[in-house]
């Protein structure tokens, strides 16, 4: 049993949690939950990425508690109590025996945690598949360690992720902060941290908006899931055939595994299935919260299952009369009339659109009917009411008077184009009684065809469209048809033609690489990609004298790069480049780049380097002096054991001219190298020195 457990599939789609992005995966944290009860004090939490609660479960946990406040008084100084003298960690194997004989959920989480092997039911196998099973077998022990946490507190205590503080009391107020043990050199693991008031923890909500909806030997239940997300992990549903004595549907509470990634469920659904039709069954439902505690029951929903109408009735016919109107024929079997009360006529102008009952309450032995109100497009169906409350209905037939008189052409068509390239048409609005609206046509050369812009029909006799201004084309061209509801199209709208304005400045240049030289600062940018550009001009500003503005340094039509001799060194430079058309239109300026003049010889700045060693204390001191502070910025010193690759051991100011390296071990020997960071930014030499310990 402890050995392998293997976990049904239908678990996977609710609580393995979606794979991030390694670039922007964020540093690995706990995250905390707690509740209050009598006067104890309810904790949980969990780390939130594998990896690192992998770690946190080999070292434990470590829960402090600050009382802030007591008798709704702030303290001027917290008090500071450890309540896990000793990390919290997973009780050893043995302790799981009688919890995981009795909880499924408690099997699960040990089996994560103690498992040799952890499979989960539906994963490909063979080949490739068994090495992507295996790299993956550390993120479901994750996901389902903290799923099955949450499905059972006192298994989530086993494991060392819930804790009763029994110490606590109702007229203080508390800030408990949990750390995990891990040194930070295997993770760094965020603290997690959680204030909470015994006194004012409100009770548990009752869930809200429960439905109940009957079908063939069936209830369909919903209820409201998405505001209780924080308080509940899963629900029992109960059931009722007096509305007086309920009984749970099975003792496994319900999970809610419709969550989706950036789409989450905002209710439950189940369904539940009854012996028999026609009976009244009344519903509610109990939240579970992530402390294993349950909620008061929502309130009663109730209904029945509704034998469904075993027989459809059928549109035989659909013609139209002389006066108007439309006679609809149907058929229902004259054996199966007991089980309806009548017909509907239902009525829609498209075949899957939105049909509505136009006459209602139909004798249930009748089956024609004269109907006289008849728009241009009619599709109708016939609807038999069952006596129970269920229904069918037939399939739709298409009524259409005669009309293949078309619409008069749209006149006075009008436009104009803004400086931005939107175009505002209008035009007269037709009489006809039957218009169903305007198509709108485009084109960008004169004598070409026309195409349409407009998807469906549009009712208003005007349009918004938009134009590339800096184009080839200086025209664009316009031309509007009318549409009846039969779909008859009129003749064009005379022609419009429209001119273009030419009010486009040309696009930015782009500065794409830039180096700092012995000689000067070297830029290079990629030029405006529109076509009418006469120059380029670049500019330059003194950083520390910004009041002098900007100056032009340099103007070219072709070339793409620029040596700037005239720097110097120390000196900071921010650099803009424009582009200017053969209309004086100039562009955006590109993003400026700041750069700073570089003296490449290196400056001495570290004097009298040297080295005390202290093996009493057990510790390294390193001495030195700067030639000249006012040109440091600050001091990076990097270390290196034996013959490893130094790294960055610690960077202090330009005041301190001392250190003490506590983290050393005897016989090794450390290598000290002391690089002045300089406040020009121009280049100082490395020094360093050997220290055998």
């Amino acid at each position: 049993m402890y050995r392998k457990l293997t976990i049904i599939l239908f678990l996977v789609f609710g609580c393995i949690s979606g794979q991030q992005n390694p670039k922007e995966e964020p540093l690995p944290a706990i995250q905390v939950m707690a509740t209050s009860q009598d006067n104890e004090v309810l904790l949980r939490w969990a780390v939130d990425q594998p990896v690192a609660w992998k770690r946190a479960n080999a070292y434990g946990f470590q829960i402090e508690r600050f009382t802030v406040a007591r008798k709704g008084i702030v303290l001027a100084q917290p008090e500071k109590k450890m309540l896990t003298p000793t990390p919290l960690k997973a009780q050893p194997l043995e302790a799981w025996k009688s919890i995981v004989e009795q909880n499924n959920y408690a099997a699960i989480l040990a089996q994560a945690l103690y498992g040799e092997r952890f499979e989960v039911e539906g994963n490909q196998q063979g080949g490739l598949m068994e090495i992507v099973n295996k790299a993956k077998e550390l993120e479901q022990r994750f996901s389902f360690a903290l799923f099955a946490a949450d499905m059972n507190f006192e298994a989530a205590k086993l494991a060392g992720y819930g804790y009763v503080d029994t110490t606590a009391k109702t007229d203080e107020k508390y800030l408990y902060r949990i750390t995990a043990m891990v040194p930070e050199t295997l993770a760094n693991i965020q603290m997690g941290t959680i204030v909470i008031e015994p006194a004012k923890i409100q009770p548990l909500p009752a869930p809200i908006d429960l439905i109940a909806v009957g079908q063939n030997k069936t209830i369909m239940l919903t209820w409201e899931y998405e505001i209780f997300r924080s308080i509940y992990t899963s629900y029992f549903i109960e059931r009722s055939e007096d509305g007086v004595q309920f009984d749970r549907l099975g003792d496994t509470p319900l999970v809610n595994m419709n969550d989706k990634p950036g789409k989450p469920a905002t209710r439950m659904m189940y369904m539940d299935t009854i012996p028999q039709n026609g009976k009244t069954y009344h519903y509610r439902v109990k939240g579970v919260s992530t402390f294993g505690k349950t909620g008061p029951p929502s309130a009663i929903a109730k209904a029945k299952g509704i034998r469904p109408l075993e027989k459809v009735p059928h549109i035989t016919r659909g013609t139209l009369v002389d006066d108007g109107s439309a006679k609809i024929q149907w058929e229902f079997p004259k054996e199966a009339e007991h089980q309806i009360s009548g017909f509907d006529l239902n009525r829609s102008a498209t075949a899957n659109g939105t049909y509505t009952t136009v006459v209602s309450a139909i004798g249930k032995s009748q089956r024609e009917y004269n109907y006289a109100d008849l728009e241009p497009s009619n599709y109708f169906t016939i609807t038999a009411k069952g006596v129970n409350g269920s229904q069918k209905t037939s399939l739709a037939v298409l009524i259409q008077p005669i009309d293949s008189i078309p619409p008069q052409a749209p006149t006075a068509l009008r436009g104009v184009i803004d400086t931005t390239g939107v175009v505002t048409l209008s035009w007269k609005a037709n009489t006809e009684k039957d218009m169903l609206g305007y198509r709108v046509f485009k084109g960008n050369l004169k004598g070409e065809e026309l195409s349409q812009i407009t998807v469906d029909p549009i009712p208003q006799n005007q349009f918004i469209d938009t134009v590339t201004v800096a184009s080839l084309n200086p025209k664009v061209y316009y031309s509007v048809v009318a549409v009846d509801q039969r779909f008859n199209m009129s003749d064009y709208a005379q022609l419009l033609t429209l001119d273009k304005p030419d009010k486009v400045p040309p696009t930015s240049p782009v500065f794409s690489e830039y180096k700092i030289q012995q000689d000067g600062i070297d830029i290079s940018w990629a030029n405006s990609s529109s076509t009418d550009v006469a120059k380029h001009i670049l500019y330059r500003q003194d950083v520390a004298e910004q009041e002098k503005g900007w100056q032009v340094i340099f103007e070219t039509d072709t070339i793409q790069s620029f040596t700037d001799a005239s720097t110097t060194s120390g000196k900071k430079y921010r650099y803009a480049i424009f582009a200017e058309d053969h209309s004086g239109l100039t562009s955006a300026p590109s993003t400026p780049i700041t750069l700073s003049a570089v003296n490449f010889t290196p400056e001495e700045m570290i004097k009298g380097l040297r080295t005390e060693i202290d093996t009493e204390k057990g510790s390294i001191r390193l001495f030195w002096r700067i030639a000249n502070p006012d040109k440091v910025k600050e001091i990076a010193i990097y270390k290196s054991k034996n013959t490893g690759k130094p790294k960055l051991f610690i960077q202090v100011p330009v005041s301190k001219n001392k250190i003490e390296d506590t983290r050393v071990y005897p016989n090794t020997k450390y290598t000290y190298y002391i690089k002045p960071i300089m406040d020009s930014g121009s280049f100082a030499t490395f020094k360093s020195i050997d220290v055998n310990y």
